[in-house]
Parts: structure tokens; C-alpha cells; sequence
């Protein structure tokens, strides 16, 4: 589906579901509901605090995304190969 939006028709989605208030409620919901968690994770439950903040840097992953690529379908093509470009090179050298 992804390669069949054009930039701009996935930047109005983007759009669409960062001002859905369905959504962003209950990303909000959730990370509070994780947070809470977190905090009560007992001193030695490494993996159980471990856990929650993976899940709070999914959450605020999937908004970074959706900002992405609202902001990448404001860019004129050429802006536009430059930042996928300035990506890839990102995410190879963190392999490294």
C-alpha cells in the first residue's frame, strides 16, 4: 500500500491521524498508563522497567514517524531524496 501513496497523499494521512483525537488519546492513555507502571516496577525488576521504557520509545516512535512523514511530504522532490538519503545513511551506521 505504502509505494502506492504518493509523498504528499501519505503526508494528509499523517496529518489526518495526528489530529485524530482517538488516536492521539489513546497514545496518550497509554504512555501514562506505562509510565504509572514504570514507577512501580519494584527496585530489582530490571527487566520489568526495561520493558516499559521500550514501550514508551515505541510509543513516541510511532509519533516521530507520523511527523516524519508529515514533514517529508512538505518537501519539493529534490529536499525530499536528500532527507531519505540523510536517513539511510542513519540507520546503516547505527547497525556499525
Amino acid at each position: 500500500m505504502t509505494e502506492l501513496l504518493t509523498r504528499e497523499q501519505r503526508a494528509a494521512r499523517a496529518h489526518h491521524l495526528l489530529q485524530d483525537p482517538v488516536l492521539t488519546e489513546g497514545l496518550a492513555t497509554l504512555k501514562a498508563t506505562y509510565i504509572a507502571a514504570l514507577r512501580q516496577c519494584a527496585a530489582k525488576d530490571d527487566l520489568g522497567r526495561y520493558r516499559y521504557a521500550v514501550a514508551l520509545d515505541v510509543i513516541d516512535g510511532v509519533t516521530r514517524h507520523l511527523e516524519a512523514v508529515l514533514s517529508l511530504g512538505k518537501l519539493n522532490p529534490r529536499q525530499a531524496q536528500e532527507f531519505q538519503t540523510a536517513n539511510t545513511i542513519q540507520k546503516i551506521t547505527r547497525v556499525f
